[in-house]
């Protein structure tokens, strides 16, 4: 296992994944585009938002992408990761946790005092988070009308 920032060439590798990744983390909440799905992917990296990716014999099977947001109510400067993805025969082997403990570790290097993330009912990975120490802070519910 190998943990570095993604090259341009594995970002490129990472783009067409990306939606895959947000419709699985969303649980079926919502459906995303390829087209906006890259768009969502380079607004954060435009914003200074980062990849970190595993790779296995020089392929990507994983990444994180994380970055800085400002609390809209306390004006707080918070780390956020935007984006955890494995590919399904990866997981369970540790890779997520190293991927998240090198991020977690580099938003603290960048000063944050706090990390958050949004992850949607029933979604595996919560379990994961909570054995990072990551705890339920608020509570988004929905009607369809």
């Amino acid at each position: 296992m190998n943990i570095t920032h993604a090259t341009t060439e594995e970002i490129n590798e990472i783009l067409p994944r990306v939606q895959e990744s947000l419709e699985e983390g969303s649980r079926g909440y919502y459906e995303v585009d390829q087209d906006k799905a890259s768009r969502m992917m380079q607004d954060v990296l435009s914003q200074d938002g980062q990849i970190q990716v595993v790779t296995e014999e020089g392929q990507v099977v994983g990444w994180v992408v994380y970055g800085q947001q400002d609390d809209r109510f306390s004006g707080e400067k918070v780390g956020f990761i935007y984006d955890l993805f494995l590919r399904k025969e990866y997981r369970g082997k540790g890779y997520a946790r190293a991927l998240m403990d090198s991020a977690l570790r580099e938003l603290k290097l960048q000063g944050m005092t706090s990390v958050r993330l949004v992850v949607y009912a029933g979604n595996h990975a919560r379990a994961l988070y909570e054995k990072l120490g990551f705890t339920e802070q608020r509570t988004v519910m929905a009607k369809k009308l």
